[in-house]
């Protein structure tokens, strides 16, 4: 596996559709009671940051499921055990699918780059070209339509309250009204990722500058972080703030170099609200393992999540993101959420936020291990996260041997074959984030990587890139013979 030093392969120029679950109202804005407050460590006779219970049949924020969407399904007795509704590549090789969300009917959005996909009526929006977007039905086995759109996307999100769909490209950031047919505004420059609120905000990311615009495509403000990588964008139209993810390179105390992984909150005028991690370099202390927050996302139930990596024990995730000098609200269950035994190892980190104050919420180490050299810590690198309407954490990305269970993982009641070089995986963990619900990777004697994990409505389902053919196939026909990959499974009730 890269280091972390190293800079990460750019992901192959794609499009996904990220249509998110709907029957829902729309949010009117609302300002956080301290807006300025700096995040603080929930104390340790609080939960961990989980979430009200929401009563069946509703979604938190969101109202009632729309009534075509599958049945929920009740968690399974095994973690390592799952039964997906389906299993496919997508495309030809040298295709890739790099997100997936559910659309207001529970239909499937995948973006990605992808050849030879038949089936369903298609759609070209300009010139079109291999980025593409692929309708599928709630069960992940019937093509419904395929959208082609002209350049490289790079990232897009869907408004959960009026559908329309935000794209990154490298020609611009446009916003596509519902039916991905028509552009209904378009702002010039290359974006590598973008986000969408329920009221509008569209938020894209220029290499290090932040760009917010209006529902209308007007700008309201810039933010250039000069000195600094930002890896990826969130926006939350309830508290008015726009999130920013990364990290920065520095030296100086005992740490030269080291990478320190930031989380910072904007409002929509670009003003610091609050901010999360970005310790100065002078308060780590020994705490020198680079820290990266790769990716940040609004989950359906209202929280501010991160998927973070970091090179070792010795960490600033093992301390409060407000405060280096207080203990994480972090959640230990068994070795494979202890950062025990790391050596160097790059492992994940999850957490949740309260998007208004910055607070952070809850904690999680999640590592892979070497049975054969004394259960020693190995690399595990996060791609994706979201959570769904009760606070449940889902999570994916490329995991070196091996997960917890690994031997046992069974789809659709066949064991997988063995890991063989970068395993694929998915994780699922309970709102207090105290059992793992799944914990599968859908390698089958192949390799490659998760980069995008929804669920909605009855759905849940991933996008990966394939890097050698080999990953479980399910039930229902293929749309591809590799490239790009998509499972499906139901929900969690």
């Amino acid at each position: 596996m890269h280091a972390i030093l190293r800079s990460r392969r750019r992901l192959v120029a794609g499009v996904a559709l990220v249509l998110l679950s709907v029957g829902c109202g729309a949010d009117a804005p609302r300002r956080a009671d301290n807006p300025a407050a700096a995040p603080t460590s929930a104390s340790p006779d609080r939960p961990a940051g989980t979430p009200a219970a929401t009563a069946p049949g509703a979604r938190a924020g969101l109202g009632a499921a729309p009534v075509d969407c599958p049945q929920t399904g009740a968690p399974g007795r095994s973690p390592s055990r799952l039964t997906p509704t389906a299993g496919s590549y997508l495309g030809r090789a040298g295709g890739v699918a790099t997100a997936v969300d559910v659309t207001p009917g529970c239909q499937l959005g995948v973006r990605g780059r992808f050849t030879a996909v038949a089936g369903g009526p298609a759609t070209t929006i300009g010139r079109g070209g291999a980025g593409t977007v692929l309708l599928l039905d709630g069960a992940g086995r019937r093509l419904l339509r395929t959208v082609r759109l002209a350049g490289a996307v790079e990232d897009l999100e869907v408004r959960r309250t009026g559908g329309e769909i935000a794209v990154a490209t490298d020609r611009g950031v446009m916003l596509l009204d519902p039916t991905a047919d028509r552009v209904r505004w378009q702002r010039g420059g290359a974006a590598g990722r973008v986000a969408v609120g329920s009221a509008g905000t569209v938020v894209a990311l220029r290499g290090a500058t932040v760009t917010v615009y209006d529902l209308g495509g007007a700008t309201l403000a810039q933010v250039a972080l000069r000195g600094r990588t930002v890896s990826d964008v969130a926006v939350d139209d309830r508290s008015g703030l726009v999130f920013v993810s990364g990290f920065r390179q520095t030296g100086g105390g005992r740490c030269t170099p080291v990478q320190i992984a930031y989380v910072h909150a904007y409002d929509r005028r670009g003003k610091l609200r609050w901010r999360a991690y970005d310790h100065p370099v002078d308060r780590l202390g020994d705490l020198c393992a680079d820290s990266r927050a790769d990716r940040v996302a609004m989950g359906r139930d209202g929280r501010l999540y991160l998927a973070g990596e970091t090179a070792g024990g010795n960490t600033i995730f093992s301390r409060s993101a407000g405060d280096a000098g207080r203990a994480a609200p972090n959640v230990v269950t068994d070795d494979f959420s202890r950062a025990s035994n790391t050596a160097d190892a790059h492992y994940t980190y999850l957490a949740r936020f309260d998007p208004a104050s910055g607070r952070q919420l809850a904690g999680q180490v999640v590592i892979s291990r070497i049975d054969s050299k004394g259960n020693r810590g190995n690399t595990i690198k996060p791609l994706a996260v979201t959570a769904d309407e009760s606070g449940r954490i889902y999570a994916g990305g490329v995991s070196a041997y091996q997960i917890a269970g690994r031997s046992q993982v069974t789809l659709g009641g066949r064991r997988l074959a063995p890991y063989a070089g970068g395993d694929a995986w998915v994780l699922v963990l309970s709102a207090d984030l105290r059992r793992r619900l799944t914990w599968v990777v859908f390698t089958d004697g192949g390799a490659g990587a998760v980069r995008g994990v929804t669920v909605a409505g009855g759905v849940a389902a991933a996008a990966a890139q394939v890097d050698k053919v080999g990953f479980w196939r399910g039930p229902g026909p293929s749309f591809g013979t590799g490239g790009g990959y998509l499972a499906a499974w139901p929900g969690l009730r």
